[in-house]
């Protein structure tokens, strides 16, 4: 009943709203210079070109971390891995200190953006391409990069991936970043579909899984209710439809080699694994996938950049 009297009051306020700035009067001088030209001003900061600020996703605020290397992130933390009684198999061999996270300048795992090179990779993900639980040097977009670089002299590769991030994330930071970045090929990884971004009332955005989030001020989890109320098998495949339509116009646009791909493929690559090496291949959380996978699948992104 109470989340029935929230929405009831929302409308009261999108319908005043409209009858404010519409109906009776005329909208805000800034929006109005957006609806004369919308090519020349921005409304929303988190559609600003260029590479999105790591600090805007609210989410991310107990995790940023620029020009620095850590040895724990994320669900692989220290106190989850001394819990480990039985490693998975003998082909397991994290420790406490062979996994690095570099954070570049921005608070991404990724080479710097104003880095020279002869050929540039943009590319974001999930946890999956961000390599949670894998050592920089483990993860498939830097094996990616060891392949392109059989090629060209020196290959940048931009990975804006993040950790939770949904497919509305992939889409907005690959997007927002290829004016900038001017990238020789772009690589989605779509993650599930379920994921989602979400903006408030209060101007704060969130991403959506499947999780409660952490926050002190309850009136937010009625919000993240009334989200959730509106997941679903068909606005999960209207959403990533659309994702998919934003990248793959953009490209177009820019004239840029666009490669998809999805979470999927790499649990594809597991199971297989999983067959031929007689173990399954995890990361050091035991979550993720391992650093076989992750060089089967740059290698299978690499046969995808030759066609």
């Amino acid at each position: 009943m109470y989340l029935l009297d929230k929405v009831k009051r929302a409308l009261g306020k999108i319908k005043f709203n409209l009858a404010h700035h519409y109906f009776h009067g005329m909208p805000p001088k800034w929006l109005m210079n957006w609806y004369d030209n919308p090519n020349d001003h921005i409304i929303s900061k988190w559609w600003k070109p260029g590479i999105p600020r790591i600090e805007d996703n609210q989410m991310n605020l107990k995790n940023i971390h620029k020009n620095t290397t850590l040895k724990w992130y994320c669900i692989d933390s220290e106190e989850k891995f001394n819990d480990v009684v039985l490693t998975p198999h003998d082909y397991w061999k994290f420790t406490k200190d062979n996994v690095n996270y570099t954070f570049n300048s921005l608070g991404y795992r990724s080479d710097e953006p104003d880095a020279d090179c002869d050929y540039t990779i943009l590319v974001s993900g999930d946890s999956h391409t961000f390599g949670v639980g894998l050592d920089d040097k483990q993860v498939w977009p830097y094996q990616l990069k060891l392949l392109i670089e059989k090629e060209y002299k020196k290959c940048k590769i931009i990975n804006v991936s993040e950790p939770g991030g949904s497919n509305d994330w992939i889409s907005r930071s690959l997007t927002c970043a290829i004016e900038n970045i001017k990238p020789d090929c772009v690589i989605a990884v779509y993650t599930y579909p379920n994921r989602r971004e979400a903006i408030w009332d209060s101007g704060l955005l969130y991403p959506l899984n499947t999780t409660i989030p952490d926050i002190s001020n309850q009136k937010y989890y009625l919000e993240f209710q009334s989200w959730f109320m509106t997941v679903n098998e068909h606005t999960n495949h209207y959403n990533l439809t659309k994702n998919h339509i934003l990248i793959k116009n953009t490209c177009k646009a820019y004239g840029i080699k666009l490669l998809t791909f999805h979470d999927q493929h790499l649990d594809i690559i597991q199971r297989e694994l999983t067959s031929t090496l007689g173990y399954q291949d995890v990361a050091r959380d035991l979550k993720h996938f391992g650093p076989a996978v992750h060089k089967y699948f740059a290698e299978k992104i690499y046969n995808e950049t030759k066609k």
